[in-house]
């Protein structure tokens, strides 16, 4: 944990290293060139940044919560309060007052304390005649007003090229998915989708597990795998096996809560009973799929959003057995 801290701790002299420079880039390229493509990206690479500084730090902090319960528990604790007391940097450097097992006690007196140093300030001031504490005062508050002047320079230089603090560009939308971690980026789901029965084949029910990749705040990339399940018909109910499935999708944001998706698909609609027959890929039908979905949020112990979605089956009538061409599914996405 010491290491982790002493690591955040020089990522975040790094981060204000970036802010302070940042700032006096901005100043000087908004005298010398102005809004360009060059500003802009010195600005997305700082927030990118800093937001996933801040990522970390959040996946981080339930360590730092059990650390500091610990040290909770811990200091109620009379043994390891007196360890503390002994063994501590501070009580190695200092000493604890009244401990006269402690070679540094005597090392403290003779110190300089602050009332004395108070008082030498003042013996200074009155050294340099009736006038000195008025001159003092003036050039004090005329230093804190050279300060603050030059902060506010530096704020509205930032604000002149964002209209904020932070110095954002007006045009720059940030994204929420680029500061994100591999593992943040996944999103795992399942969906149910029902046929009805033809000659050939019963009412089926496909059963389908995803596994999608986010790209960017717009497009989601994935793929999965379904059973189907044959259920008869509704004079005869039976459970059948009537094969699996391979799926592969793309989603990409169309407006608010809708997408765009499009997919290929492999389906084995025969029962098997071993691997080598799946080797058949002409045994396999093939569908290409595209329609729109609607992604509908939902707070949930196990799940974040459903997914009603509404596909087009552009080879069905290719298929030897031609298949249902509109297809609805309903899904869920796992938090």
């Amino acid at each position: 944990m010491q290491e982790l801290e002493d690591e955040e701790g020089k990522s975040e002299a790094i981060q204000q290293f970036i802010k302070e420079r940042k700032k006096q880039l901005i100043e000087q390229a908004f005298i010398h060139i102005g809004k360009s493509k060059y500003l802009t990206k010195i600005n997305k690479e700082s927030y990118y940044y800093v937001e996933t500084l801040k990522n970390y730090k959040e996946l981080l902090s339930y360590s730092k919560k059990a650390e500091q319960t610990a040290k909770t528990i811990l200091n109620k604790i009379p043994a390891f309060q007196q360890f503390m007391q002994k063994n501590s940097m501070l009580a190695s450097l200092f000493g604890q007052p009244g401990d006269p097992l402690s070679a540094n006690t005597a090392s403290l007196a003779g110190l300089q304390t602050r009332a004395s140093f108070q008082s030498l300030i003042q013996d200074r001031i009155a050294s340099g005649g009736p006038n000195a504490q008025q001159v003092f005062t003036e050039n004090l508050q005329a230093g804190q007003a050279a300060l603050n002047n030059l902060k506010n320079k530096m704020l509205n230089a930032a604000a002149g090229v964002g209209g904020s603090e932070g110095g954002e560009l007006p045009d720059f939308k940030p994204s929420e998915t680029k500061s994100k971690t591999f593992k943040q980026r996944l999103e795992y789901g399942f969906n149910l989708q029902f046929a009805k029965s033809i000659s050939l084949l019963p009412t089926t029910s496909d059963i389908a597990l995803s596994a999608g990749y986010k790209i960017n705040d717009k497009s989601t990339i994935g793929v999965g795998a379904s059973y189907k399940l044959g259920m008869g018909s509704i004079r005869h109910i039976k459970f059948t096996h009537e094969g699996i499935g391979l799926r592969s999708f793309i989603d990409w944001k169309l407006k608010k809560q809708f997408f765009i998706t499009g997919g290929y698909e492999l389906n084995h609609r025969a029962q098997f009973e071993n691997i080598t027959q799946l080797k058949n890929y002409d045994a396999w039908q093939r569908s290409a799929l595209i329609g729109l979905t609607k992604k509908i949020n939902i707070k949930t112990k196990w799940f974040k959003t459903t997914n009603i979605q509404l596909l087009y089956d552009l080879l069905s009538y290719q298929h030897v057995q031609v298949s249902q061409p509109v297809l609805f599914r309903v899904g869920y996405s796992f938090k």
